[in-house]
């Protein structure tokens, strides 16, 4: 079955101000049509232990309420047709059991969205993923700086540079995001 590319494939559930940023940056720069769900646009963080909370919100609960708020996502028969979910968070702020069982997608098992879930971690958090992959960040106001939203014709070296940078971090599979990311940008 082939998929429309004016449909919505891809969206994040995000961290903080900077994963914000960052996923900005890819949908601005890739030109895909991609949704990030942050609360106050990352101005307040969601942590690990209030996904619950999101994903039973009025817009997670269930397909109904998730269709009618994000209606350009592909579906048939009650499914989401080539979609993924990509939870980007940092591990920094949980026990161990519970960074196990957000790692291995145990959180989410009786969520309805299980199987479009996709985790993405930073341990202990992103500041570190960027050491790791040589990302100078000194600030969180260098974010902007360093990934910029682009108004004007695909940068896909961008985001090629950036996953090239993240085969460096071991503690850290952000890279599943952006390759994720280019390859709905290079399939058309």
């Amino acid at each position: 079955m082939r998929i429309s590319p004016k449909k919505t494939r891809v969206m994040a559930i995000v961290h903080g101000k900077s994963e914000y940023v960052i996923c900005r940056s890819i949908k601005s720069n890739l030109r895909i049509k991609h949704e990030i769900y942050a609360d106050k646009k990352g101005e307040k963080s969601i942590q690990i232990d209030g996904l619950k909370n999101i994903l039973d919100n009025r817009v997670f609960r269930n397909y109904k309420s998730f269709i009618s708020n994000y209606p350009d996502i592909d579906c048939k028969k009650g499914r989401l047709i080539g979609f993924k979910l990509f939870i980007i968070m940092d591990l920094d702020d949980c026990n161990q059991e519970m960074k196990n069982r957000f790692k291995n997608k145990e959180m989410f098992r009786k969520h309805w969205l299980y199987d479009y879930i996709e985790p993405i971690y930073n341990d202990p958090n992103l500041e570190q993923t960027m050491n790791d992959a040589e990302i100078p960040i000194t600030r969180k106001s260098n974010y902007i700086k360093i990934f910029p939203t682009n108004h004007g014709d695909l940068d896909l070296e961008m985001a090629k540079r950036f996953s090239e940078s993240l085969k460096k971090c071991r503690n850290s599979n952000f890279r599943e995001y952006v390759e994720y990311c280019i390859s709905l940008a290079t399939e058309h």
